[in-house]
């Protein structure tokens, strides 16, 4: 029988999942392949987790203020993200110390852990 997952830990699942696979994936790259590959994942992996939080975060913010505040402050968080995001991946991509494949399966770890989380919620659940 399958523990079936709590909506209050989902987060958290979310988090130890992706960084579990992340450090999976790191182990593999560098084992397998090359250092800048090892390097790419880690990179992208962390773009990747790091946004997820501060998305959460900014969401949570949202949902507590009036919502004439909420939209603004949405658009001037998600600006402010992107720019953010786009410096550290430019800096990624434009530096030879990176794999851009390794970078591409970083950026996935959310996506993945995501996806294997929802498919165990739906075969603990009989679906």
């Amino acid at each position: 029988m399958m523990t079936p997952l709590l909506e209050e830990n989902l987060f958290a699942t979310v988090l130890k999942g992706s960084s579990a696979l992340l450090l999976t994936l790191c182990s593999a790259a560098l084992i397998f392949f090359s250092l800048p590959i090892a390097l790419g994942v880690l990179a992208g992996g962390l773009v990747a987790i790091v946004n997820f939080i501060w998305i959460r975060s900014v969401l949570q913010r949202i949902l507590i203020q009036l919502p004439v505040k909420a939209s603004s402050y949405a658009q001037i968080r998600y600006v402010g993200r992107l720019a953010v995001t786009a410096f550290f991946l430019y800096f990624i991509i434009t530096s030879s110390w990176f794999s851009l494949a390794g970078l591409f399966v970083g950026l996935s770890v959310i996506v993945i852990t995501i996806i294997a989380l929802s498919l165990y919620g739906a075969l603990s659940a009989g679906g």
